[in-house]
């Protein structure tokens, strides 16, 4: 039994074994203020300026923004700008210059077609499992993705229908 779980890179591993797993690259990029002037308790998402910002471990992260580069991890700092700028909109005890000496990070995000994650077996080969495309919602889904995949390991019936999430939907 083979799972092919390799985040963005699945479509181009998919591709070598004959498999059509249409799929881009969509560049997420955060921010962690290791002594943040103020904690927030809980994670927020501030829709409208598309930013998720969590407190992790007396250090405050504050992600966004997608960006479909392909696998290009450079950083735009128009983007970072842009979250630098809404963040404080939201938090008012914040400046955007608190970001001054924050080295910014980029992350790549598996984004299907249709929004969908690709999870299921293969009708090409009977022992491989797909489990990837999952966009930015890959951690947040990973024990769910993770259960599924071990009941189709094992024989037993995932916990949900799998028809929209197929790996074969684009065959």
């Amino acid at each position: 039994e083979f799972v092919l779980a390799s985040g963005v890179w699945s479509a181009a591993m998919a591709k070598a074994l004959d498999l059509r797993i249409p799929m881009q690259a969509g560049k997420g990029y955060s921010l962690t203020l290791p002594n943040p002037k103020q904690l927030p308790a809980l994670c927020s998402i501030c829709t409208e300026a598309r930013l998720a910002v969590t407190p992790m471990d007396g250090a405050l992260r504050v992600g966004g923004t997608m960006e479909m580069a392909g696998t290009d991890e450079s950083i735009s700092q128009r983007r970072v700008r842009g979250i630098t700028r809404a963040f404080p909109d939201y938090f008012p005890a914040f400046e955007e210059r608190d970001f001054a000496e924050v080295k910014p990070w980029t992350g790549l995000r598996p984004v299907s077609p249709d929004g969908m994650p690709y999870i299921g077996r293969s009708d090409r080969w009977e022992n491989l499992t797909i489990a990837t495309g999952h966009a930015m919602m890959g951690l947040s889904l990973a024990p769910a993705t993770g259960r599924i995949v071990a009941d189709l390991l094992n024989g037993d019936k995932p916990p949900v229908a799998l028809e929209l999430m197929s790996p074969n939907r684009f065959q």
